[in-house]
């Protein structure tokens, strides 16, 4: 039976944020990483929820500060956002959990590295969407999925040649998908959620 819970927090912004932690029992928690401007209410991030809770997962839903005080993130402020979110998880009481999914979207991807950069020893594994280039050293030393669209100038060329060969790390790149993995198409940017969903389903 699905458990919905509501952990607030406040937050550097002046707020108080809501993150949402959906339990059914599970050993495995998925936390959700939202993007910049990308909450998990979006496309992406509802139907990896949908997907996460169908497998058995237990969910943390993550929302940010500055996106609670509806302001802009300042490029200092970074380590803030990251010490924050680390400070959710500990409070959803999610290390008692034996396996970890992390599924991050943009932005996100640069949190949960950082994230899990101070818990090397926990079992984790990435669904990294879209990424930044910053998130590089990241996916290079993590475990599990790398998805992105060929329309994405968000992560450069640079960084897709440094990730085509990675051992632990599957990407698959969507043609003419852009940072959303969407399409100026309907009909297209549908199809592309469809795959992104069937890739959620063989990860999870």
């Amino acid at each position: 039976m699905l458990k919905r819970k509501i952990i607030e927090t406040q937050s550097h912004w002046g707020t108080t944020c809501r993150h949402i932690h959906i339990t059914q029992g599970s050993s495995t928690l998925v936390i959700l990483f939202p993007g910049k401007s990308y909450s998990c209410d979006r496309p992406l991030l509802y139907y990896a929820t949908q997907s996460a809770l169908e497998k058995g997962n237990d969910v943390l839903q993550l929302e940010y500060g500055y996106q609670a005080a509806r302001t802009e993130l300042e490029s200092d402020q970074m380590d803030i956002l990251v010490k924050e979110c680390t400070e959710v998880i500990r409070q959803s009481n999610a290390y008692n959990y034996t396996n970890y999914t992390s599924i991050s979207k943009s932005l996100g991807t640069v949190v949960a590295g950082g994230v899990f950069d101070q818990y090397k020893a926990l079992p984790v594994r990435h669904l990294f969407l879209t990424p930044l280039d910053q998130t590089l050293p990241y996916i290079t030393q993590s475990q599990g999925l790398l998805l992105y669209g060929t329309d994405d100038p968000m992560f450069s060329q640079i960084s897709r040649e440094k990730v085509k060969h990675l051992q632990q790390m599957e990407t698959i790149v969507l043609p003419e998908a852009n940072h959303s993995l969407e399409s100026s198409n309907t009909e297209k940017s549908l199809q592309f959620l469809r795959q992104v969903v069937i890739h959620y389903n063989e990860f999870l």
